[in-house]
């Protein structure tokens, strides 16, 4: 049986005076172990603080595993220990308000220490903000650098600890996107502010008492925690956290800055097959984001065009690269493949003073997006779209395939018993999420494999569905953000699951389509959760493709039948018949690595099967196929494909490849990925 006055002495010698204010813990202790049992050592306590001085006991309850009633700080026991219990109970005790940290205290400033607990905030654990929050007990305690003891304190379950880690973790906050509450071995912690002599140490009969200032442990703990958190056996979430926090200040943030600028020609225009342009439904725009990291500086662009000739994007990214420093084969011009656009693939209605514009404008929202690089975090998600897309090949009984067309009527209605099957789409929607530090939209980037086609009988110029898609998500997200949808494996995918074959192909059903698509990508880009991972990389393949023979004699020789066929004044644009001559394609495949996706890119109109089977074989990171950028060689049909047939197949302008060029490229975008992977 202990004697508390034997207690008092020695706390009293240890340095607490009369009109102090304390903390006293003994959560395993019981009536019978002292002499005179409760009422002895409450009375001993408080002729220790004396009249002036406080006493306070923890009296929470945080125990897990059951449901409770709703807490109520007069009549909810605490689970602190039967001395806490019978604390909290005595005349003239005053409980603070919080349903799992709640003390009580005796004395002078018990209500001004308890008073504030059910309006404490900003300090965030397991338990709520306010818990361990500004303003709670435990933070005037703090201020007042009162004593705290511990009789034989299970140092696991103990709100001083708790009190450490809550202040640790909201000192930390913002240095990664969620700080965890920090989880590490108390006893480690404790053995060191006992070496340092701030936890002072003795034993009372076969107990053990620790008595420590709480603002002077505290401030040393924070400090060693700082430094030091890895030696403490932290959880696994803490030393995942850890991790994160020594590549950030060994490497720094990802870096990222995002721009546009229009890029609208003048009208009247020529279509790329020479229809004529003479209105503007919305202004044509090259979206940029650049990213920086360690020694990587990368750049994608997504631009309001039917494609872009190879010349072009040589050009862009001499001019981007004289401007930023980024290097040429970092730089990614894609296309959204919309139908309303100038001639800039080299079909014959060029004009060099537009492209010259182009040009300029494209490397310029690359600068401006380099200028606004700043400390970012991003995160990927992949989700199935809903509607939109319908594949444009059906394949017939006979093992022939026909392409259904806007402009070929006999492919809207085909009797169905001819029908063997539909062609296939890829439903998946790819989305990347960049924000601040403090979670504002910075940029997005979406990936989805369907034709920029609605618009195709406007007499305006438009982005199509897409355009209308980006300019809608960017109102919602805000004036300086910006958003590119770039286009997937979409060769044989239309958007005729919402409208006819036969129409309305018009500015009004592109911005019916691009709502309907826009309200997917923003549902999907606010479920994002950023990651403070950092995994930044740029390749390029080259590929050398042979030009279909058929191609070449259609160049050489039918000229006349073309002019008659697509427009009168048509002429081979100088890329074409260099093709031709040379009988070769010089291209590329690029793959961009952005944390777990990596945003593989091909110089033409991709099938869909070949994209999924990409897709499928890098089961362990994202994989986006993005279509018709860094050039422009026409369709990538499969092997499957030529041997159906289909206009995608045909002898035309955009038929220029052989068989195997398919294989050849997406040889060449394996290399890229495994090129990108640790």
């Amino acid at each position: 049986m202990y004697s508390s006055q034997e207690l008092m002495d020695s706390l009293h010698k240890m340095g607490i005076q009369p009109g102090d204010i304390f903390a006293f813990e003994a959560p395993s202790t019981r009536p019978a172990d002292w002499e005179g049992g409760f009422e002895s050592l409450l009375s001993s306590l408080q002729l220790l603080a004396g009249p002036a001085g406080t006493v306070i006991v923890p009296t929470c309850t945080y125990h897990e595993g059951y449901p409770k009633p709703v807490f109520d700080p007069d009549l909810t026991p605490s689970e602190c220990g039967e001395f806490s219990e019978f604390f909290r109970s005595r005349p003239g005790a005053i409980r603070s308000h919080n349903p799992t940290h709640s003390v009580s205290g005796i004395g002078l400033e018990a209500a001004t220490i308890t008073g504030q607990h059910r309006a404490a905030y900003g300090r965030p654990s397991p338990w709520g903000d306010g818990s361990l929050g500004i303003n709670s007990p435990y933070d005037v305690l703090y201020e007042q650098n009162a004593w705290w003891v511990m009789l034989d304190t299970d140092l696991a379950d103990d709100p001083f600890i708790h009190y450490v880690q809550a202040v640790f973790t909201q000192k930390n906050q913002g240095v990664t996107r969620r700080t965890p509450f920090a989880g590490f071995d108390p006893h480690k912690l404790m053995a060191h502010l006992e070496k340092t002599g701030l936890v002072q140490v003795f034993t009372f009969h076969d107990s053990r008492v620790r008595l420590l200032r709480v603002q002077d442990s505290v401030a040393y703990a924070l400090q060693f925690l700082q430094d030091h958190l890895d030696e403490l056996d932290p959880t696994p979430e803490t030393a995942a956290w850890l991790r994160a926090v020594s590549q950030i200040r060994s490497r720094g943030y990802l870096q990222a800055g995002a721009a546009r600028i229009a890029i609208t020609p003048p009208v009247p225009c020529r279509r790329w097959e020479g229809r004529l342009l003479t209105g503007v439904y919305r202004d044509l725009m090259a979206r940029a984001v650049v990213f920086s990291h360690s020694d990587i500086k990368t750049a994608l662009v997504v631009c309001d065009l039917l494609g872009i000739s190879a010349s072009l994007v040589a050009q862009i990214r001499r001019k981007a690269h004289e401007l930023t420093g980024i290097r040429p084969e970092r730089i990614q011009v894609a296309c959204t493949h919309s139908h309303s656009t100038p001639d800039t693939v080299g079909a014959g209605f060029e004009d060099p003073v537009y492209l010259a514009f182009l040009v300029e404008q494209v490397a310029q929202a690359i600068l401006a997006a380099d200028r606004r690089l700043q400390p970012v975090r991003i995160g990927t998600s992949k989700v199935p779209i809903r509607g939109i897309a319908h594949s444009r090949r059906r394949k017939l009984k006979d093992g022939t395939a026909y392409t259904t067309r806007y402009g070929v009527p006999s492919s809207w209605r085909v009797k169905p018993e001819l029908v063997a099957s539909e062609g296939t789409i890829d439903p998946e929607l790819s989305v990347v999420r960049i924000e601040t530090l403090d979670g504002k939209a910075v940029a997005g980037i979406s990936n989805f494999a369907c034709h920029a086609s609605i618009a195709l009988m406007s007499s305006n110029l438009s982005g199509d569905f897409l355009g209308e898609a980006m300019a809608l998500l960017e109102t919602v997200l805000g004036p300086e953000s910006v958003f590119l949808c770039t286009n997937g494996a979409a060769a044989n995918v239309d958007p005729t699951l919402e409208v006819p074959f036969w129409g309305p192909r018009n500015d009004e059903s592109a911005r019916h389509l691009g709502t309907i698509f826009a309200a997917q990508v923003l549902e999907a880009f606010e479920r994002i959760e950023c990651s403070d991972e950092v995994c930044l990389d740029s390749v390029q393949e080259k590929v050398d493709l042979p030009v279909r023979p058929d191609w070449v004699e259609l160049v050489e020789h039918e000229q006349e039948r073309i002019q008659a066929e697509i427009s009168k004044g048509w002429t081979f644009s100088a890329s074409v018949l260099e093709t031709a001559r040379s009988k070769v394609l010089h291209t590329e495949v690029q793959a961009l690595r952005l944390n777990d996706l990596v945003l593989v890119s091909f110089p033409g109109e991709i099938f869909a099967e070949a994209g999924q089977a990409l897709k499928q074989a890098y089961p362990q990171i994202g994989i986006a196929v993005v279509e018709l950028a860094n050039d422009t060689v026409g369709y990538i049909p499969t092997h499957q494909a030529f041997e159906e047939g289909g206009y995608e197949v045909a002898r035309n302008l955009w038929g220029r490849i052989t068989p195997d060029s398919a294989d050849r490229l997406v040889d060449a975008a394996h290399i890229a990925i495994e090129r990108t992977l640790p």
